[in-house]
C-alpha cells in the first residue's frame, strides 16, 4: 500500500456500536467536533482520547469529563443513559414560540416515518440494524411531539 493510500484509509475513530458505552462516547466526541476538540477541552493526549472510545482498551472516561463535553449539540451520553434507564432523551427547543403549524407538520411527518419503519421491520427479517432504525425513528417522533407539547405549554403561561 502506498503511503498516500494508507493516509486515506487511516481512521483512528473507527465506527462504534452506539449502543455500548464506548460507542456513545465515540458519538459524543463526533458531536463536539472530533478528537482534536476533545483533546483541547479535556487537556488529554490524543492517544488517551482514542482509548476512551476503543472497545479493546480498558481506559474509561470519567463521568465529570463526559458532563464537561455534554451540551445542547452533544447529547450522545444523555441519549445512551436515558436508553439504559428505559427512557428517551429529548432535547426541547430553547427558543419559545415557533410556528405551531410547522411543529405539528413535523410531528406528523416524524410519526409517519416511525410507523413506516416499524411496519417495514415487521414485514421483513428483523435485524439489529432494522430495529435500530425503528428505535431512531420512534425517538425522533417522540421528540417532535415533545417540541409541539412545549409550544402549547409555553403558550398557555
Amino acid at each position: 500500500m502506498k503511503p498516500q493510500q494508507f493516509a486515506l484509509n487511516f481512521r483512528p475513530m473507527k465506527p462504534r456500536d452506539g449502543e455500548t458505552p464506548k460507542g456513545a462516547i465515540s458519538d459524543l466526541f463526533d458531536q463536539v467536533g472530533g478528537v482534536k476538540e476533545v483533546v483541547v477541552r479535556l487537556g488529554v493526549g490524543k492517544s488517551q482520547a482514542y482509548a476512551y472510545t476503543d472497545h479493546q482498551s480498558h481506559e474509561e472516561i470519567t463521568f465529570a469529563r463526559v458532563a464537561a463535553l455534554t451540551g445542547p449539540g452533544a447529547s450522545a451520553a444523555a441519549e445512551y443513559l436515558a436508553s439504559r434507564a428505559g427512557g428517551v432523551f429529548c432535547a426541547l427547543p430553547t427558543a419559545t414560540g415557533g410556528c405551531p403549524m410547522a411543529l405539528t407538520a413535523d410531528a406528523v411527518r416524524e410519526h409517519g416515518e416511525a410507523v413506516a419503519a416499524a411496519l417495514e421491520a415487521q414485514a421483513g427479517k428483523s435485524t439489529p440494524a432494522a430495529r435500530a432504525k425503528v428505535r431512531k425513528e420512534l425517538e425522533e417522533s417522540i421528540c417532535a411531539q415533545a417540541a409541539l407539547l412545549a409550544h402549547f405549554r409555553e403558550e398557555g403561561q
